[in-house]
């Protein structure tokens, strides 16, 4: 009995090698092995250089500072943890480093058990035996590996699981139902899925962000360009990066995904291409990145070897689903993925879910719902087995169907603003498909049919160049059969719309939508043709053709009566009130704006870009803020133009922002707001350069010209305007570029060039008579006058002449902001003249401005009046005094 009791105590069974043995003749015997250790007390305190099996590490882990404390975290809390990722993202690089680092902590030791060379599950014991400092007498190695270990402080290694990942499972489980001491960490591209699990996943290193202008310094603050660096740096002779080619490292990075395993052998090609070089070349990964690097496993010298390792221990369904996902160039949904895969006998969303466990897709699980993703070197090779096993052009008709038809949801859904804008993140995939449709042997109907579908999308996210190059691609493949006609109307509506904002009012942007408004008419639809002559009388409105703005509005007054739409009303009530705006009609168009700007107040979201060419609601607003400052309504007038900018800016949209900061900039500077002005500027431009929206880049120059010489700065003002003004004409942006030749000639008049302004003032003038823009027209005759005055002089019969044309103008138009304007000009040259009565007259009707006290230019004509009229005081109290002291006046008159 007692001898039982101690085999029990010992962990004998009938499997295990024997402890002890009765021998005939001799009795009991303990036969097991016995080791004598060299120095007491080493069983109990071992050395930490004898305790572990870990391989030196030859290179500096990088970026994963903050990985090796979550990971000691969660061997704290817990007994098993396991580290997945993709191929090679440095799992087991991490596993050892963080193995080395808890060496002290765990008394009996650390110990690596690679499964990397064995493909039989029924091995995994060996391997876990022979990793371990024990001898193992029994058949069943994993009894005596648990027996070894059971009542030891021991940490467990196992790395390169995923392809034994049952068997692995099975025996850690076992283990640890057995030692409750040990712990255990596992690398592999799925979990174990067995309890007591804690899972981390290793993502990519961090990335910056894609900018041409990325510095190095902030480039380097990424670990995968210090990766990248320093691999790069071990291979090449005095290999350094600059500021010039920080941008194509993280270019390359990015390509790459952040791989650590790709990044190093992409660094070990810079000897050969360079920076510049390698980040041109990376189109094809797969053949750049082949690299048979000695000393490694087979599987990690290459990056498509690592990636076909996991791709031979799928099932053949998996590897279907797998290679079908490399059609997508972005992000996907999942019904995506299960509508463009073959039907057969598998299930797409399982094994979708399943291919994300396993490392091979990567999941964003956001607010408006779950998208999955290939990473671009994944994608590569799956794409590569695509086109080996002539699927490609299968799967690319499956995906141009299924996106085509969820875009169209798109832009016929109730909540169609926001679903398109949302529609951005399928772009990706529209241009993958886009180009293998519109290549040689594409389909190009596929192509034709999705460019038509994503027409919404690129206008609502301001996608203005591409939505030109994919549109006219389009339409260059268009058959010349009637059925097309609908998909040339849209395409020709949305090329034409955005080459107005892009390259301008050209002859090309002007056929466009004269042809999209043929289609329209002979079509009978006038839903499509109201849309399209909305976008074609904002083109009329730039292009400064104002009296054919107002036959098209005749048009659409007509229009809108056969469309049952409130919004279509609402549409047109906004442009007629621009319309009448640069008519000088300010009541009329004034009671029209509100009219619109109340219905798109209680339906928001209703005015759009991609669907009315201009945002309205915006306009409505900008346009009766501009009337508020033409009719003397000054502190209104900056309240709406605020609240326009700001309404803009929840939009969101960057074309409607730049049009309201345009209508806003112009504001602000006629009322001498110049930290309002300053910022506006300056946000339009960097908007208009990063949206490619080139006349509202050449508008902020203009502006930005105006607010330097309100700030006295001549010489930086005229450059920024001459070169304004040359772009704003090949633009054909008349409705701009006539007003801002008034500006040239009033910074002429101001640096002593007369004959000069003169000339700019006498164009701007003809022009602005030629165009009817009534509501330009004060404003050009006073510039006129204030340059004629430059060349002859105060005495100026002609000067006043046009200072009392725009005073008379001005008056008849209701405009008191203009009026002010004209009579601070005409009375500073009568005091000059010495009719100081009369000057103080004309700015008498001060009194008329009800608001607007506190504004820069009523304050200063508020002074120069006030002076005035102590100037006929004291000429009524001296007779002697005939003249005022000019200082007195003139350094109240101008900034």
């Amino acid at each position: 009995m007692q001898v039982a009791a101690l085999r029990r105590t010992l962990g004998e069974d009938d499997n295990a090698n024997p402890y002890i043995v009765n021998i005939p003749g001799r009795g009991y015997r303990f036969v097991a092995p016995i080791r004598v250790l060299d120095e007491p007390g080493q069983h109990d305190h071992p050395s930490v250089a004898a305790n572990h099996n870990l391989p030196a590490q030859l290179n500096r882990l990088i970026g994963r500072d903050e990985a090796v404390q979550t990971l000691k975290q969660k061997l704290a809390n817990g007994r098993l943890v396991s580290i997945i990722g993709s191929a090679g993202v440095g799992k087991t690089a991490l596993a050892l480093r963080l193995a080395e680092t808890m060496l002290p902590q765990f008394e009996h030791g650390v110990w690596l058990v690679d499964l990397a060379s064995i493909t039989d599950s029924s091995l995994i014991s060996s391997v876990i035996a022979s990793a371990l400092p024990i001898e193992v007498r029994s058949s069943d190695a994993l009894s005596g590996v648990v027996f070894a270990v059971r009542s030891k402080n021991v940490l467990l290694v196992f790395d390169n699981c995923e392809h034994l990942i049952e068997g692995a499972a099975a025996a850690i489980s076992t283990i640890l139902l057995a030692a409750d001491r040990t712990k255990v960490l596992i690398t592999s591209r799925e979990p174990l899925r067995i309890n007591g699990e804690q899972v981390f996943s290793l993502p990519p290193l961090s990335l910056p962000p894609p900018q041409a202008d990325l510095r190095l310094k902030d480039a380097l603050a990424y670990p995968a360009l210090q990766l990248f660096v320093e691999r790069a740096a071990a291979v090449t002779n005095d290999f350094e990066l600059d500021d010039t080619t920080a941008a194509d490292a993280a270019q390359v990075c990015i390509r790459l995904d952040g791989n650590p395993l790709a990044i190093e052998i992409a660094a070990a090609r810079v000897s050969a291409f360079g920076v510049k070089g390698l980040a041109g070349r990376l189109e094809d990964r797969l053949s750049l990145l082949e690299d048979a690097r000695r000393g490694t496993p087979a599987r990690h010298r290459t990056i498509a070897a690592a990636i076909d390792w996991s791709y031979q221990l799928l099932s053949e369904h998996e590897q279907l689903v797998f290679r079908c996902l490399g059609i997508f160039s972005g992000s996907f949904s999942l019904e995506a993925a299960v509508a463009i895969v073959p039907p057969g006998d598998h299930d797409t969303a399982l094994i979708v879910a399943d291919l994300v466990c396993k490392s091979l897709l990567s999941v964003d699980v956001g607010e408006n719902g779950t998208r999955f993703r290939l990473p671009e070197i994944a994608r590569a090779f799956a794409l590569g087995k695509l086109i080996d096993q002539s699927e490609q052009d299968m799967l690319a008709a499956n995906l141009a169907s299924c996106l085509t038809a969820m875009l169209r949801k798109c832009a016929d859904g109730p909540n169609r603003v926001q679903m398109a804008r949302d529609a951005v993140k399928e772009l990706d995939n529209v241009r993958g498909v886009l180009d293998w449709a519109f290549a040689a042997n594409g389909k190009k109907s596929a192509g034709v049919a999705l460019a038509v579908a994503a027409v919404p999308v690129w206008l609502e996210n301001s996608l203005l160049a591409e939505c030109i190059a994919w549109t006219s691609k389009a339409v260059d493949r268009l058959d010349p059969t009637a059925e097309c006609e609908r998909d040339e109307m849209v395409l020709k509506a949305a090329l034409g719309l955005a080459m107005m904002y892009t390259e301008g009012m050209t002859g090309r942007t002007r056929e466009a939508l004269n042809r999209a408004i043929e289609i329209a008419v002979s079509l009978e639809d006038h839903k499509w043709e109201l849309r399209v002559r909305l976008a074609f009388v904002l083109f009329l409105h730039r292009r400064g053709d104002l009296k054919a703005a107002r036959a098209e509005i005749e048009r659409m007054d007509r229009l809108v009566s056969d469309i049952d739409e409130p919004i279509a009303v609402a549409m047109v009530k906004s442009v007629k009130a621009e319309s009448l705006y640069f008519s000088a009609r300010y009541p009329a168009a004034f009671e029209l704006a509100v009219q619109a700007d109340s219905y798109f107040q209680t339906h928001p979201d209703t005015s759009t870009i991609g669907r009315w060419g201009v945002n309205h609601s915006i306009n409505a607003q900008c346009v009766m803020a501009s009337v508020d400052w033409c009719e003397g309504r000054l502190d209104r007038a900056r309240r709406t133009s605020l609240a326009a900018q700001e309404a803009a800016e929840r939009n969101g949209h960057p074309t409607a922002i730049c049009q309201a900061l345009v209508w806003c900039c112009t504001i602000y500077l006629r009322m001498e707001e110049l930290d309002l002005a300053e910022a506006a500027i300056l946000r339009l431009r960097q908007l208009a350069e990063a949206n490619n929206i080139q006349s509202y880049v050449f508008s902020a120059m203009a502006f930005e010209s105006r607010l330097l010489f309100l700030e006295q700065e001549f010489e930086r003002s005229e450059q920024l305007l001459r070169t304004g003004i040359i772009n704003l004409s090949d633009a054909r942006y008349d409705n701009a570029r006539v007003p801002f030749l008034g500006r040239l000639a009033e910074l002429l008049a101001a640096t002593g060039r007369p004959e000069e302004a003169v000339l700019a003032s006498t164009e701007s003038l003809d022009r602005t008579r030629a165009i009817d823009a009534l509501g330009m027209l004060p404003d050009a005759l006073r510039i006129h006058g204030t340059a004629l005055q430059a060349l002859e002089g105060s005495q100026s019969r002609a000067a006043e002449s046009h200072f009392r044309e725009a005073i008379a103008m001005s008056r008849q138009q209701g405009a008191l902001g203009w009026e002010l304007k004209a009579a601070e000009c005409l009375a500073d040259m009568l005091r000059l003249q010495g009719r100081i009565e009369e000057a103080s007259t004309l700015l008498g009707r001060l009194g008329l401005f009800l608001e607007g006290h506190a504004t820069a230019p009523f304050r200063r004509a508020k002074r120069i009046l006030e002076g005035l009229q102590g100037a006929v005081s004291k000429e009524a109290s001296d007779p002697a005094v005939r003249a005022l002291d000019p200082g007195g006046i003139d350094g109240l008159s101008r900034r």
